[in-house]
């Protein structure tokens, strides 16, 4: 397995990043420059001042062959000379910690003993970006460990949002009371409640495709001129113009959202006469629409399905059943049940098999991948992608993924970030508009970089390929999976250390 090299311009963060690396995995993270005090008995300042640099310089040399660790923290000139650069980049992942000049100036000036780079600073941060892969604050670091323990799932965002919403409708004020470690998803959905209580016309809806298709026609069933700030790329997702809404007959393609569907669900019972929605194309996604359904119905409201929709009487009012209970998330579970076909022990609680919601499939999915079937359908549960084809990645032979055209407008073009994703673990793929195929491989992945995307299931995604990584795998903008699963690493460093 290569093993990962911390390195970086002096006061970049190298020994603390080691030291949480360490506390993570349980294990011992040499420092380079300590190893050489050790191995000579003498401070490297006084190393320099005896014998000079070019003796520190074959001292350090031999040290680092000798330095044998999963990960290792190198001084900030260690691979200025050829012969150690070789040395590293052939025996192990070279990481450089990407840190602006102005901190590393201010840290220099407060710690003693940290040699600033004076003239050469220019020429040392050409030798830095001369490297292949850099880390950010944002930037996740994984070894290959397998998870075991326990798990519970955290709460669905899906279910989540609806009982808000029909909460709100019913005169009920659960949206005021925010539980510790919530998603970014529901801290827009219950920003834009709180905005809609005040009727406020300006809902700041993050990045969440849920909230926007939710309360768009709920706000202009209410009355409440809204203009809907989007972020990210929420505002490159489709989206219906709701800045009227009359009862009657409304017209849907059933194949972009079913968050359209639940969005007129929310809102049409509230208008003075009947309507109804009529699918202009076969709806996909049907448990959301179900989940929808169950919770509104729940709430005291009628609809009753046609041939071809739904049809909602008027002038009806929420009425709150008493029980505010949200379900665990399938969508969050999968990346556990992912782990586990590649190895892990995960005991996953907290997610009920009756669910509406249509990740509930996974474990279905993944037999059928790991029994290779050879296709998989993932019209209507299209967030399990990701999780599914790391699962296809490690099972040797080809995984056809169908009716995957709605995965190009998620929070990434969905297909295109994981062909890249597995790409750079060693795995191919090849796809058109409307499929995937992964072409599975029994060896181990290879030591990479992934760009999340900005993605939450992608960065999660690759999380669970490191485990069958052949090294250190490196995951940028990590962040993301706070817009629905904020505590996915933390749980993952929990796992890996039992």
């Amino acid at each position: 397995m290569k093993r990962l090299y911390i390195y970086g311009p002096p006061a970049s963060g190298k020994t603390t990043l080691a030291n949480s690396l360490a506390e993570r995995y349980s294990i011992t993270v040499p420092d380079l420059d300590a190893c050489i005090v050790e191995r000579t008995g003498c401070p490297i300042p006084q190393i320099f001042k005896d014998r000079g640099e070019a003796e520190f310089r074959r001292i350090e040399a031999e040290t680092l062959v000798d330095t044998q660790a999963p990960v290792v923290a190198l001084g900030g000139g260690t691979l200025l000379r050829a012969a150690n650069r070789r040395f590293a980049e052939e025996n192990g992942f070279v990481a450089v910690l990407d840190v602006d000049p102005e901190t590393i100036a201010k840290r220099i000036e407060a710690q003693s003993g940290t040699r600033p780079l004076g003239n050469r600073a220019a020429e040392r941060r050409v030798h830095y970006a001369s490297f292949a892969h850099h880390v950010d604050s944002d930037t996740r670091i994984l070894l290959p460990r397998t998870p075991r323990g326990k798990i519970a799932a955290p709460v669905s965002k899906s279910h989540m949002h609806r009982l808000l919403i029909a909460d709100f409708l019913a005169g009920g004020d659960a949206w005021k009371k925010p539980a510790c470690g919530e998603c970014a998803d529901i801290e827009a959905t219950r920003r834009c409640i709180g905005a809609l209580s005040a009727h406020s016309g300006e809902l700041d809806c993050g990045e969440s495709g849920s909230t926007l298709r939710f309360m768009a026609p709920l706000a202009a069933a209410l009355g409440i001129k809204a203009n809907f700030i989007r972020r990210g790329r929420l505002a490159e997702r489709p989206m219906i113009d709701y800045s009227r809404l009359e009862a009657g007959r409304h017209e849907l393609r059933g194949d972009v959202s079913s968050q359209f569907v639940t969005g007129l669900l929310f809102a049409l019972p509230l208008l003075d006469d009947d309507s109804e929605i009529v699918f202009t194309t076969p709806l996909q996604s049907r448990g959301y629409v179900d989940m929808t359904l169950d919770v509104i119905r729940r709430y005291g409201i009628e609809v009753k399905e046609t041939e071809h929709g739904f049809f909602v009487f008027g002038e009806q009012c929420y009425r709150s059943p008493g029980a505010f209970e949200p379900e665990g998330d399938w969508s969050g579970a999968a990346f556990w049940y992912a782990a586990n076909a590649l190895g892990a022990e995960v005991d996953v609680s907290g997610v009920s098999e009756s669910s509406r919601q249509p990740d509930a499939v996974v474990q279905k999915l993944i037999a059928r991948i790991v029994n290779g079937e050879g296709e998989v359908d993932i019209s209507g549960c299209p967030d399990l992608f990701p999780a599914l084809a790391v699962v296809a990645a490690a099972t040797p032979r080809e995984t056809k993924f169908v009716n995957a055209a709605r995965l190009r407008i998620k929070e990434s073009d969905r297909i295109e970030a994981m062909e890249k994703a597995l790409a750079a673990f060693g795995v191919g793929t090849w796809s058109t508009d409307d499929s995937v195929t992964v072409i599975g491989t029994d060896a181990p992945f290879a030591p990479c970089e992934i760009d999340s995307a900005n993605d939450h299931r992608i960065a999660m995604a690759a999380a669970v390929a490191s485990i069958r990584a052949d090294g250190p795998v490196l995951i940028h903008g990590a962040g993301c999976v706070a817009k629905s699963y904020p505590g996915f690493f933390d749980e993952l460093s929990r796992l890996v250390r039992a």
